[in-house]
């Protein structure tokens, strides 16, 4: 009688190990083929394209690092680019643009970031424009 029981219960353990898996192999496909998935794709392969020269992020730094990461902060909306160690830096004084420096950025500045999309959809800061430089 025990080993009816026990040859039952690996029975249903089998069964239910194989249901498991159907489910879980159907969910995998049905991810794997999502079309919003397939439209990120294609849309980080678009702007990393050649035809696309430069995506422009705008807003005020909230957090500025030494490994030259700047992270902006506009209408609630938060990004964080990595500024290229070779981007141009400029700023504008009295209506006029002049060459700066990466360390000149400040928190609260208002700023323009010109990136390119890198292959893997990461941004690449290119140019740096401040608009108004942090009063505080």
């Amino acid at each position: 009688m025990e080993k009816v029981k026990l040859y039952v219960s690996l029975i249903v353990i089998i069964i239910l190990s194989i249901v498991v898996g159907i489910v879980i192999g159907m969910l995998y496909q049905t991810q794997k083929y999502n079309p919003q998935i397939q439209n990120t794709e294609t849309v980080i392969q678009n702007l990393s394209s050649q035809v696309i020269s430069a995506v422009v992020a705008y807003g005020s730094v909230t957090n500025i690092d030494s490994n030259r990461s700047i992270t902006l902060s506009h209408k609630g909306d938060e990004m964080t680019i990595m500024v290229s160690d070779d981007a141009q830096i400029y700023e504008y004084e009295n209506s006029v643009k002049k060459t700066t420096q990466y360390q000149n950025i400040k928190v609260g500045d208002l700023v323009n970031i010109t990136t390119t999309v890198l292959p893997d959809g990461k941004f690449q800061g290119d140019m740096v424009i401040i608009f108004a430089h942090n009063s505080i």
